[in-house]
């Protein structure tokens, strides 16, 4: 099974950190940076199920920025 990259956005908030996943249209947040990745690769798997249970194609990730 091929494994993807999607690139994520993080912006700390006062109270937590907002996460988007911008090729999945995913938002999503945690508490902690641990807890923010967690609910990214949370929501990246069960949008890719979602998407494939669908008969959809998974979007392919944007090109990283170094």
């Amino acid at each position: 099974m091929k494994k993807e990259v999607y690139p994520v956005i993080l912006t700390y908030d006062d109270d937590c950190i907002l996460v988007e996943v911008p090729d999945m249209e995913i938002f999503t947040e945690g508490s902690t940076l641990a807890e923010a990745i967690e609910m990214a690769r949370d929501a990246i798997g069960l949008t890719g199920i979602s998407m494939e249970d669908n008969k959809e194609k998974l979007p392919i990730p944007s090109a990283q920025a170094a």
